[in-house]
């Protein structure tokens, strides 16, 4: 069985460094001599924030501050941007390494043997130990090392090891990641790789007094490149500080630091401590300064849930001896108040063997449970982080995420909001803890049902519980993942918003939402507030009829939005005049057909055509269209088939560029989404032009009218089966497809003997047999709108500048009788 830790609340007083036995006066030493930059940061390709790999496979270290475009993720691994890190060695607490710039030279390549280098102090120091940073990419490699004095003397230190830099023992840090520079592929090393080890050189008596005036190295053997990233130094001093520093009665806003005095006591101490692992240097001013005696009390900046590292130095008389490190010491946890938050997201990552929860938090099981909760940069609502609890093959027994104490947490006027996800009917027990280290002690009073996405779930929190929220697996099956992300505790609010906002439906003007009441319908009903940006609304946001509508039930239809256009909507209850909710929010919808998007158009839709219709199409294109993102709706040009109820259309489509999978979709039922049974035609293999017969068929008993058509072409499927995805190469197109009447011979000329119109079909003239006492014309399209009006006609009627296609002309008289016939325009 692996074992637990239980972390955050219950043993924060015990994350105390162990007392040293000597004082170690650990400070980074600047030095000169880098010769590549192994490391990319910054916004852009790796290629151009380095010079060089670690390894020999074009694999460098990253920083947190990497980007390859400006919208890339946030790293949650990678080197700290400064440069600046405590080793986690555990024989050298303290000692701190700052790397050189990332935006220049910062590590000393020696890849084949023979090959040496120097790396320069710019201050020479004097030492009692030496310590380097170095890593071996793409295997290990040993080293010399040659201490050169300002005196002229040297010392030289051989068959030091550089380890790979995967999965090697002494490393100064760990877990940060790497990039391949070539591709800017990033790999988060499993949170415990990459590595960068650090080597000791222990700088004999006689030379510890002497100034350190460079280090050269020479790679000796082994495969690995050598790469040196830095030097720290244990400086030497006369002026000798205390040992064993220790901190007792730690509380939220103070510590006291005691110590053992050096054989030759001094005048008095300077302590300096601080939140951060920055070590100080001679011009950093203490702050408590003449301290006499072995022991003090620290009060001033101490705040709670703070890891503070403390120094320590001598004032001997006349001279100042150098910063050593002391201890460290973390606050322990205020009780809460609400309101309060957790997303996670500042909290390291855990691991099966790592338990952990944020500070102030704790994870807590039973006894031999086995199971696991950590923190885990996956499956999060927000980004990046969520908490995740897995029981694995337990089925019986106790495992949560337990909240900090809580003022008042059980007086039945607080509640707490969360996201979950987990699988279909998984649970999730909500109750509270009295002792947050005894699982026993847990009373359940919401017992919630999940989903495999993330919703979120607002619970009351009854009156006579315990002080601490604790979420707890209700197993109900092994092997069962549960993930937790922005859990708000909070007062419950005098009018209570609603959940569940969703979008229900849409048309091409109207958006239709629901939503769901924990109470009953607040008496002034709900207000829905729309924008086309999704910036949220404030209690200030002024609502009008250009922006917002109101609903007296959980319900409402949005009507008049304009057409193929992105909304967002939110929801809140209004209670009275005066008392709202907060808004909830924001979902989206498209009031149209969906955006599809290629992120290359290096293939495309070069031509698009039909024949055998009533109206045929031929559209082309020589190039992908620019700035489209690879979609264009062309319903409304001239790009229009028409033809009847259950004909069959032959059609063709080519490629531009390599060959592509094609596919055609007819929405039929005029409901805005291309589904599977409307996919009319799709190839069955890679092409430059559909084969000859590839045809559409319009289902018999289609009511006459318009329809939109998608046509798409795709470089990396051979039979497109989604309209509305995002691929990486391709182009998507919307025309008209229009379902007219089956003309018969008497549909071609006029119904009575008075009238008729000729030629027909006519090519850009017709003419009216007849024009006594008649006082208008007028053509149709078959959508119902007249596309052109005469009045007092003479016989010969010009309609050049009509398009291809079906039209009825209706003759008004005099008397008020007409007479319609049907025309085509060839």
């Amino acid at each position: 069985m692996k074992g637990k830790r239980l972390f955050g609340l219950v043993n924060l007083c015990a994350l105390f460094y162990a007392p040293m036995a000597f004082a170690q006066y650990y400070h980074p030493v600047a030095v000169s001599g880098f010769t590549q930059d192994v490391i990319a940061n910054g916004i852009g390709n790796a290629t151009a924030s380095t010079t060089a790999s670690v390894d020999a496979v074009d694999y460098g270290y990253v920083s947190k501050d990497f980007k390859a475009t400006a919208t890339s993720p946030e790293l949650t691994y990678g080197l700290p941007v400064s440069g600046q890190f405590m080793s986690v060695v555990g024989t050298t607490p303290g000692l701190t390494y700052q790397l050189a710039s990332y935006n220049s030279s910062n590590a000393l390549k020696l890849n084949a043997v023979s090959d040496a280098g120097t790396l320069t102090f710019n201050t020479p120091t004097a030492a009692f130990n030496l310590y380097f940073l170095a890593t071996g990419g793409s295997g290990s490699g040993v080293v010399t090392a040659v201490v050169n004095f300002t005196d002229g003397t040297n010392q030289t230190f051989t068959s030091l090891s550089v380890g790979d830099w995967y999965d090697q023992s002494n490393f100064a840090i760990q877990g940060i990641g790497r990039i391949k520079i070539t591709t800017n592929a990033l790999e988060d090393g499993g949170g415990t790789n990459p590595r960068i080890y650090q080597i000791p050189l222990a700088i004999s008596t006689a030379n510890q007094s002497k100034t350190v005036q460079s280090i050269a190295f020479t790679k000796n053997s082994g495969s690995g490149f050598i790469n040196i990233f830095g030097v720290s130094a244990n400086r030497f001093t006369t002026c000798l500080a205390p040992t064993a520093v220790t901190a007792s009665a730690v509380t939220v806003n103070s510590a006291t630091l005691s110590w053992t005095a050096p054989a030759t006591v001094p005048t008095n101490y300077d302590i300096y401590y601080t939140s951060s692992t920055v070590a100080p240097n001679s011009s950093t001013a203490p702050t408590v300064s003449g301290v006499t005696g072995t022991t003090t009390n620290i009060t001033s900046g101490i705040t709670s849930t703070t890891k503070y590292h403390v120094w320590i130095r001598s004032n001997c008389g006349g001279s100042v001896g150098e910063w050593a490190y002391g201890t460290t010491f973390t606050t322990p946890c205020s009780t809460f108040t609400v309101p309060y938050s957790e997303n996670f997201d500042s909290t390291s990552l855990g691991s099966t063997t790592n338990t952990n929860a944020p500070m102030c938090w704790s994870y807590l099981e039973s006894s031999g449970f086995a199971g696991y909760g950590y923190v885990t940069n996956s499956n999060s609502n927000s980004p990046t982080n969520s908490y995740y609890l897995s029981n694995i093959s337990a089925s019986t027994g106790n495992q949560m995420l337990v909240s900090p104490q809580t003022v008042a947490l059980s007086d039945g006027t607080k509640r707490v909001k969360f996201y979950a996800k987990g699988g279909a009917n998984y649970t999730l027990q909500v109750g509270t803890l009295t002792n947050p280290s005894d699982p026993s002690t847990f009373v359940s009073f919401n017992t919630t049902t999940i989903t495999a996405n993330h919703a979120q779930y607002t619970v009351n929190i009854p009156s006579g519980g315990g002080s601490y929220l604790a979420f707890r697996h209700n197993l109900g099956g092994t092997y069962r993942s549960i993930y937790l992300d922005d859990i708000t505790v909070e007062a419950i609010p005098s009018c209570v918003e609603p959940v569940s906002l969703a979008v229900t439906g849409q048309t091409m003007t109207s958006v239709s939402l629901s939503w769901t009441d924990t109470l009953t319908v607040p008496v002034n009903n709900y207000d829905i507030y729309y924008s086309i940006t999704n910036v949220a609304p404030t209690t200030s946001t002024v609502l009008n009829a250009t922006n917002s509508v109101n609903s007296s039930t959980t319900t409402v239809t949005v009507p008049g939005l304009a057409s193929e256009t992105i909304y967002y909507f939110w929801v809140r209850s209004r209670c009275s005049t005066t008392n709202q909710s907060i808004w909830v929010g924001s979902v989206n919808a498209f009031t149209g057909y969906c955006l599809p998007s290629s992120s290359n158009q290096s293939s495309w839709i070069s031509a698009f055509s039909s024949t055998g219709a009533m109206t045929n199409m031929a559209y082309s294109s020589a190039t992908a269209v620019a700035g489209t993102n690879g979609y264009q709706n062309l319903s409304a040009t001239t790009n229009t088939i028409s033809n009847t109820a259950g004909s069959t259309t032959s059609i063709s489509v080519t490629a531009g560029g390599p060959t592509c999978g094609m596919a055609v979709w007819v929405d039929w039922n005029n409901d805005l989404v291309f589904s599977s049974t409307e996919r009319m035609y799709a190839t069955t293999s890679y092409t430059t032009t559909t084969p000859s017969a590839a045809s559409i068929t319009i289902p018999a008993g289609t009511p006459l009218g318009n329809y939109r058509m998608r046509v798409m072409c795709d470089y990396n499927t051979s039979a497109p089966s989604n309209a509305c995805g995002s691929v990486t190469r391709g182009e998507f197109l919307d025309f008209k497809l229009q379902v007219t009447e089956v003309l018969g011979t008497s549909d071609l000329t006029s119904k009575t003997k008075e009238i008729s119109v000729y030629p027909n079909p006519f090519t850009d003239v017709v003419y009216i047999s007849e024009t006594k006492d008649l006082k208008t014309v007028k053509v149709f399209d078959l959508t119902g709108r007249a596309v052109k009006t005469i009045e007092n006609p003479t016989k010969e009627i010009s309609l050049g500048s009509l398009n291809s296609g079906l039209y009825l002309i209706t003759m008004y008289f005099k008397d008020g009788s007409q007479n319609t016939v049907k025309a085509i325009k060839k």
